[in-house]
């Protein structure tokens, strides 16, 4: 069994390591490219393969933060909502009803 003990912590190092033999990029990929979409007529302003992966790039470090945000417009927006409509009568309410679903007529 004591001869077993070597293979066994060589296994286990290999494996903690993730295997790291072959990971490394090679220099010969090409980088990954950034997608995107171009805001309306940039196309036609003649942009360089460098600005455009560089507008992207822009673009993914904001588009995140700004779903966030437009998600807590919403939010916000169906809580007043609910808290408007709290202040109405149960008769108000109804005839509010009675507007809005005339108006889809």
């Amino acid at each position: 069994m004591s001869r077993l003990a070597p293979v066994v912590l060589f296994a286990a190092m290999f494996v903690l390591s993730g295997g790291l033999v072959g990971q490394e990029p090679k220099k010969d990929d090409p980088p990954v490219k950034a997608k995107g979409v171009l805001p309306n007529n940039w196309k036609k302003i003649g942009l360089t393969e460098d600005q455009v992966q560089t507008i992207y790039k822009i673009q993914g470090k904001y588009n995140d933060e700004i779903d966030k945000l437009e998600a807590k417009i919403k939010e916000l927006k169906a809580t007043k909502d609910k808290e408007l409509k709290a202040v109405l009568t149960a008769d108000q309410k109804k005839k509010l009803e009675e507007i809005l679903v005339g108006k889809d007529k």
